[in-house]
C-alpha cells in the first residue's frame, strides 16, 4: 500500500513538473497596453449647446476640443482671455488637425465672431501664445443665419444681417458729370462720391466740405476713417477704431486692453496679429509698471463746398 502511495504522488509531481515547464515556453498571447492618445486623437467631445470650459494652459501648451453640428449655423467663440491661437479643423489626422484649418484666429478676450459652419465633425485647437500659464473661460454662441448686405455704406444695407450675400449696392461715381467737375472719384467713409484729389490735400475733410451731385444737391465728403488713414494726415484728431476689447498701443495698433499691467512687458516683445504691441511708454503708465525701469501741405483744389455755409 505505502509503494502505491509513493508511485502515485510521484506521478503527479512529475506531471506538475511537466505543466510548469510548458508553461515557460508559451510565447504571445500576453496583454498589450494601448498607445496614448495625444494631440487632436485626444479630443473631448462636449454638448456645445450648454457648456462653458475652465482650464489653464502653460505658454506654448495646446488643448484640442471637439464639437458635432447637425445644421448649418453661426457661431462665435467667448475666450475670456487675450493671447490665445485658436484654430478650427474640419477632421483629425494624428496628433494634428487635417491641414489647412477651416479658421484661424488669435482671442482679443471678448467675443469673437469665426463665421459659418455647415453639419458635420469639429476639432478646436487652442494654444496659449503668451509667456506664462494662463486661466481661460471657454464656450461658442450659436446664431441663425441672416443673409444681406452688411456694408453700411451701400445704398441697401441690412442692419439685421449677420452673413454678407454680396448684395451690396454702391453710388456710381464713374459717370461723365463727376469726371468733368471733379476729375477721378472713390467712394468716402459713407459711401458717397469723393474727389480722389481731395486726399492729403492739406484740408481734413471729415464733413465740412461738400460737393454738388448730379441733381444738385450739397453732399458732404468724409475722408475720415481708417480706410483713407484719416485723409492721409490732414484729420489731426483720429478717433480711436479697435473693436471692442482692444485699444490703440503707444504706436496706434490696437492690442488687447488685458494686457495693460498683466505682469508682461508689452515693449514689443509680443505680437498680436502679426504686429509689435508696445505699451511701454508715458501714456500707459509703462504698461501700467511692468516695463518699469505732420500734417500735409499740399495745394488746395477747387470746388470744396464749406457745409453750412
Amino acid at each position: 500500500m505505502n509503494k502505491l502511495m509513493i508511485f502515485l504522488m510521484s506521478f503527479i509531481l512529475l506531471f506538475t513538473i511537466s505543466c510548469d515547464s510548458d508553461s515557460d515556453n508559451i510565447v504571445g498571447g500576453g496583454i498589450i497596453d494601448e498607445p496614448e492618445l495625444v494631440g487632436c486623437e485626444a479630443t473631448s467631445f462636449y454638448d456645445w449647446s450648454d457648456f462653458t470650459f475652465e482650464t489653464s494652459l502653460d505658454a506654448g501648451a495646446t488643448t484640442w476640443l471637439g464639437f458635432e453640428m447637425d445644421e448649418t449655423t453661426l457661431f462665435s467663440i467667448n475666450l475670456n482671455q487675450p493671447g490665445f491661437h485658436c484654430a478650427i479643423f474640419e477632421s483629425c489626422d494624428g496628433e494634428l488637425g487635417s491641414p489647412p484649418p477651416l479658421y484661424s484666429f488669435m482671442s482679443n478676450g471678448n467675443g469673437q465672431e469665426v463665421g459659418i459652419v455647415t453639419e458635420g465633425t469639429y476639432y478646436l485647437e487652442i494654444t496659449n501664445t503668451r509667456p506664462g500659464r494662463l486661466d481661460f473661460e471657454f464656450s461658442i454662441s450659436l446664431s441663425d443665419i441672416v443673409y444681406g448686405c452688411m456694408n453700411d455704406d451701400a445704398l441697401n444695407y441690412d442692419n439685421t444681417a449677420n452673413v454678407d450675400d454680396g448684395s451690396c449696392e454702391f453710388n456710381d461715381c464713374n459717370t461723365q458729370y463727376y469726371l468733368d467737375n471733379y476729375g477721378e472719384m472713390v467712394l468716402d467713409c459713407d459711401g458717397n462720391c469723393a474727389p480722389q484729389s481731395w486726399i492729403a490735400d492739406g484740408f481734413c475733410d471729415d464733413g465740412a466740405y461738400g460737393i454738388y451731385d448730379e441733381e444738385g444737391n450739397v453732399v458732404p465728403v468724409n475722408l475720415w476713417c481708417e480706410e483713407f488713414n484719416f485723409d492721409e494726415g490732414d484729420c489731426e484728431v483720429i478717433p480711436g477704431e479697435c473693436s471692442p476689447g482692444l485699444i490703440e498701443d503707444c504706436n496706434n495698433i490696437c492690442a488687447p486692453a488685458q494686457w495693460l499691467g498683466d505682469g508682461f512687458c508689452d515693449d514689443g516683445s509680443y505680437q498680436y496679429n502679426g504686429n509689435d504691441i508696445y505699451f511701454n511708454c508715458e501714456e500707459f503708465n509703462n504698461d501700467n509698471g511692468d516695463c518699469d525701469g505732420q500734417g500735409r501741405q499740399v495745394p488746395r483744389v477747387f470746388n470744396k463746398i464749406i457745409i453750412g455755409q
